[in-house]
């Protein structure tokens, strides 16, 4: 699933390309009740892209179009589908011409529709916790918030402590701040680690424009090259970059979890 760094790479991609332009009136290539209230915003010009957690949100004026990615959802700007978009969903007519393209295999993304700043039927989006790189993430609020977890990488993949996280950085920040996935709550010391480490593994994955294992692609088409990068996930039976011990992979809040067994000890 796209995570924080991917949907940002997206929008910076797409950000010169939609502002300015007015939506037209939406093509529904599939019959899905996911992508809601779509015909509402024909007519209505994009004044701006922004990104909360996982989401996209494109400023209409008096109303949003929230785009959420799902698993397998990729967005482009142009005037034919790019070859890669086997299973488009919506295309969007903009007035320059152009189009906006949103293909979902696994079709658990989608696109809607909302009053602006009104987000009470996304749950997930209403209840967000602050933004990993903002100001708002501060560290001593995390430490008080995860001082009180019972697991620490449920606490991250919830989106409630900490916005945008999902299995692939959490498991790298996890092995950066050397805590083990299935920790509970942590102290000041280690809360302080684990703050520095999201912001950097996020940070990095936007600098390599997110990370490719099969379906993610960048809002102009192209591979994320982050997956080069990664310390522990999705390297089982590879040597750790710190100690060499090789990585393991085990079952933690009902995800696969990777880490290092010396560098994350279970007391760690």
């Amino acid at each position: 699933m796209p995570e924080l760094p991917e949907v940002e790479t997206i929008r910076q991609d797409l950000l010169p390309l939609l502002v300015g332009k007015r939506l037209q009136t939406p093509f529904r290539h599939i019959v899905d009740p996911h992508h809601r209230n779509l015909e509402r915003a024909a007519g209505d010009r994009i004044l701006g892209l922004s990104r909360r957690g996982k989401y996209l949100l494109a400023d209409l004026g008096a109303r949003e179009l929230v785009i959420h990615l799902g698993m397998t959802g990729q967005l482009a700007v142009q005037a034919a589908p790019p070859p890669t978009f086997r299973h488009p969903c919506v295309s969007w007519p903009l007035d320059d011409g152009s189009v906006l393209w949103f293909n979902d295999q696994r079709r658990f993304g989608w696109l809607v529709v909302v009053d602006r700043g009104d987000h009470a039927s996304i749950p997930t989006l209403h209840r967000m916790g602050p933004e990993p790189l903002g100001a708002d993430f501060d560290p001593e609020s995390f430490a008080t918030a995860v001082a009180r977890v019972r697991g620490i990488k449920a606490a991250l993949l919830s989106q409630r402590l900490v916005a945008g996280v999902g299995n692939i950085y959490a498991d790298e920040a996890l092995h950066l701040a050397r805590l083990h996935p299935g920790r509970g709550a942590l102290d000041r010391h280690e809360a302080e680690r684990l703050h520095a480490a999201i912001r950097q593994v996020l940070g990095h994955g936007i600098l390599h424009r997110g990370t490719t294992f099969k379906d993610y692609r960048d809002g102009m088409g192209r591979y994320g090259g982050n997956q080069a990068f990664l310390r522990v996930f999705d390297r089982t039976g590879e040597p750790c970059p710190v100690c060499q011990t090789p990585i393991v992979k085990i079952r933690v809040a009902q995800r696969g979890s990777h880490l290092c067994p010396t560098c994350q000890s279970p007391g760690a």
